[in-house]
């Protein structure tokens, strides 16, 4: 699972009360007071959050510890885009449906999105307000060392280049 302090949340959906975005992924999955988690602007039941990542990942699935009180308020139907560290599209989850419960509900992907440094959470419905306890990543940091394969490909490469140049003085 990815740390608390490896996710950058943002969003222009604002804020209700005291349940800010730095909630949404703070390590606290509790549903007792004093109540945390984020909540969006009263009304706001659908748009856009960003999760930045500190580094890029290889994803294979997402928690989300979904609003559960008595007004069932939080998301219903969302999906995922998963982004590399240029801002290019990598690939998405399709229309995802959630619950109110108290564990998380685990979506496993069905296949490991790799190279991810941004996920656009896209929320296209929920009850009242979005609300959302906790979320999370699983996953493994992706590795900055070069695999074998790579080096000696590179390393043809520059020879290849010098006989080149060789040839042309």
């Amino acid at each position: 699972m990815i740390g608390t302090t490896d996710i950058t949340p943002s969003t222009s959906l604002g804020q209700y009360a005291s349940y800010s975005l730095d909630q949404l992924h703070d390590g606290i999955v509790s549903d007792a007071f004093p109540y945390n988690g984020y909540a969006s602007g009263f009304g706001v039941t659908s748009g856009l959050i960003t999760l930045s990542l500190d580094q890029t990942y290889d994803l294979n699935s997402f928690s989300l510890w979904n609003d559960i009180n008595i007004q069932s308020q939080g998301v219903r139907s969302f999906s995922l885009n998963f982004l590399d560290s240029s801002g290019m599209s990598i690939g998405t989850t399709g229309d995802l449906f959630a619950v109110s419960q108290f564990d998380a509900q685990v979506y496993n992907f069905s296949q490991t999105f790799l190279g991810v440094k941004t996920v656009e959470l896209n929320i296209s419905d929920s009850d009242l307000q979005i609300e959302i306890r906790e979320l999370s990543f699983n996953g493994t940091a992706t590795s900055s060392v070069p695999e074998p394969a790579t080096l000696l490909l590179f390393g043809a490469g520059l020879i290849g280049l010098t006989r080149v140049r060789r040839k042309l003085v």
